[in-house]
């Protein structure tokens, strides 16, 4: 269990690091690309169970990075288990564990997530950013850069998980 909370806080921190030590303004101008990691740390999660445990740390770590990161508290507190419920309930039961199926879910979570945020942050009036703008220019580059990032991290997620999954199973 604690090497699972490891990878979940590291997946959360990286967020954080990532934006801040990728050049990814000054490379491609105006496109900005939000990391996610923490987003496909959860969905590779939800594969390998399907109990209560993805939703607290959906709940959880929602909390933390309404703190940490966000400035509506609440927004990712009810966004991430939500997002949980609709893999658990829906994508994880018949979508094979494949790099092309990982990518392609996590650019489709990664769009819904992003989508909703822009909707109740532009319901709110806090942008003046058009819908046009959100979607060329952070919702497509996002998207792709976590594809990219899902790529990078397929392995070592699939490894932690797997050897968690045997440790849960083993118990039972």
């Amino acid at each position: 269990m604690s090497r699972l909370i490891i990878t979940f806080v590291t997946c959360f921190v990286m967020d954080n690091l990532l934006v801040s030590f990728l050049p990814i303004d000054p490379i491609v101008s105006y496109y900005w690309a939000i990391p996610n990691v923490f987003l496909i740390c959860l969905a590779f999660f939800t594969f390998y169970d399907k109990g209560i445990r993805p939703f607290i740390f959906a709940f959880i770590f929602g909390f933390l990075y309404d703190v940490c990161y966000a400035d509506l508290i609440g927004l990712y507190t009810c966004l991430f288990p939500i997002l949980t419920f609709i893999m658990v309930r829906f994508v994880s039961q018949t979508m094979p564990i494949n790099l092309l199926s990982m990518m392609a879910m996590v650019a489709i979570l990664v769009m819904g997530e992003e989508s909703i945020v822009y909707f109740i942050v532009n319901t709110m009036k806090a942008t003046n950013m058009s819908t046009w703008t959100f979607i060329k220019y952070i919702l497509i580059p996002t998207a792709f850069f976590n594809m990219l990032v899902t790529i990078v991290l397929y392995p070592m997620l699939k490894f932690q998980f797997k050897i968690y999954q045997k440790k849960v199973l083993n118990d039972f």
